[in-house]
């Protein structure tokens, strides 16, 4: 029974997101394969928050097209290197952390750093000011890898923020709260940083920043736990 409900589940949420069009058809695939082993695997928890970091990161998408269009940032659609990029160490932490919860703070953690840089791409970019340049404190253009605004570091910590509510609600563990705000955070700082001293020179692309930013993020969210 729970095998089929899990199905029906994705199958419906997949079928969503194609008419919404937040994906492509490998993007769509690739999000139902890990929701549905995180929905039977993990649990449901898991695989709320995994799901609210979809739908927040869609919303904040759709913020401020004109502008974005403009400057020929807008990214309504994702592909399967997006879901990957962003997903993929989650997911990896989230089936860990069936052998040992201490890779839930991991989860959250990892989960947060792709929220949070979301959140400051998509919004950061609407800014007024000029953005700076994170290692130099130069001011570059929008939309440069490892570009930092006031705005953007704002509406970054508030969607580290967002899934740390998200996963207290869940799991009912202030800590946890804590630690995926705050590693999320700093998994977006450092995401910036990867940006400005290796993507800008063309060593590694986005997609390789942002699995070890994510990877960071976790990482730094089990270490916030336990000193916690």
């Amino acid at each position: 029974m729970k095998l089929i409900i899990s199905i029906i589940i994705i199958l419906i949420l997949a079928f969503l997101i194609k008419r919404s069009k937040a994906l492509d058809n490998k993007g769509v695939i690739g999000a139902s394969i890990m929701g549905f082993t995180l929905l039977y695997f993990c649990g449901v928890k898991y695989f709320i928050l995994l799901l609210s970091f979809f739908i927040l990161g869609s919303l904040v998408s759709k913020i401020g097209l004109k502008e974005k269009r403009k400057y020929k940032l807008e990214e309504t659609q994702r592909s399967l290197k997006n879901v990957l990029a962003n997903g993929l160490i989650p997911f990896i932490f989230a089936l860990l952390s069936i052998l040992s919860p201490i890779f839930l703070p991991a989860f959250t953690g990892s989960l947060s750093t792709a929220a949070s840089d979301t959140f400051s791409s998509e919004i950061g970019v609407l800014s007024k000011e000029k953005p700076i340049l994170i290692t130099t404190l130069k001011p570059v253009e929008k939309g440069e890898d490892g570009a930092v605004s006031k705005l953007g570091l704002l509406a970054g910590f508030l969607g580290s923020l967002s899934i740390g509510i998200f996963s207290y609600i869940l799991f009912n563990d202030f800590k946890l709260l804590i630690s995926t705000a705050v590693s999320g955070f700093l998994g977006n700082l450092f995401d910036s940083i990867l940006g400005a001293l290796f993507e800008r020179r063309g060593l590694i692309d986005n997609e390789i920043t942002n699995l070890l930013a994510t990877l960071f993020g976790g990482l730094i969210g089990i270490l916030i736990y336990v000193i916690l």
